[in-house]
């Protein structure tokens, strides 16, 4: 009996409410710590990435330019729904804020303004978009193009195109432009003076100016007879040679004075 009560003695020892104690310690530690560090570092990961993710963009108050806006080009002066165009000028403003950009007649949605600063607009054609005007407006003062936006389909449209010649001469030249009878081009270049010639017509209207981003000269011209589908050389353009030159945009009309979809490769429209 002494010899049980001996065992009972020692597994009480070894066992005592203490010693329990103690290694439920040891173990709730030993399991809980490790997983309370990974928590709480996922919840600083999260933290962090909710940060990067929600960061506002801060845009300044509304600090308009104190000139009007001025549309000098747009380019491209052709597309189809979806393209985006360039419009160029100045006293924009840095930031949007509550200034509008019209493209074809219908005010460019938040989704369409790729891109906005003071000198340079990147908005992408709306939907209901049409052959039409290109207008800013800013702080209440109002910008308007003087050309037309042309929405295309390629398959269906004019084409025209710039060959060199030689050093000091290029062609203008239509494609599949069916029905026109006369027109308008204008031409950025570098070296003056700029001379257009006309073989199937005449030259009825050229004249010069500078814009913020050099010299352009805006040429008008009035053909003998309509033309067809064929390839048609109808201008000679003369200059320096100094320099390259390119069509910024045109305008082509029919004989009754209804505006013809014309589009351009952009590299048949330069040459240097």
């Amino acid at each position: 009996m002494q010899s049980n009560n001996n065992i009972y003695e020692r597994i009480h020892t070894a066992l005592s409410w203490k010693r329990i104690i103690a290694f439920n310690v040891i173990l709730f530690l030993i399991t809980v710590i490790p997983i309370s560090m990974r928590l709480a570092q996922e919840d600083t990961e999260n933290r962090s990435s909710a940060a990067e993710n929600t960061t506002p963009i801060v845009i300044p108050p509304p600090s308009y330019p104190t000139k009007p806006p001025v549309i000098e080009r747009v380019t491209e002066w052709f597309g189809k729904k979806g393209d985006t165009v360039i419009v160029l000028g100045k006293n924009f403003g840095d930031y949007q804020w509550a200034s509008k950009v019209y493209i074809g007649n219908v005010e460019a949605g938040p989704t369409n303004i790729i891109h906005w600063s003071n000198n340079v607009l990147e908005v992408q054609i709306p939907e209901q978009a049409r052959t039409g005007k290109v207008w800013i407006v800013v702080n209440n003062h109002q910008s308007t193009w003087e050309g037309s936006l042309l929405l295309t389909d390629v398959a269906r449209s004019a084409q025209i195109m710039l060959n060199r010649i030689n050093e000091t001469n290029g062609s203008i030249s239509l494609r599949n432009a069916n029905g026109v009878k006369r027109g308008m081009l204008e031409i950025a270049h570098i070296s003056e003076p700029l001379t257009a010639t006309s073989k199937l017509g005449s030259v009825t209207s050229i004249s010069s100016v500078v814009d913020s981003f050099g010299k352009k000269t805006r040429i008008e011209f009035l053909l003998d007879n309509p033309l067809g589908s064929n390839t048609t050389e109808i201008l000679q353009i003369g200059y320096p040679g100094i320099g390259a030159i390119e069509i910024l945009r045109t305008e082509l009309y029919s004989g009754a004075g209804g505006l013809i979809p014309v589009y351009a490769d952009p590299f048949g429209v330069k040459i240097n």
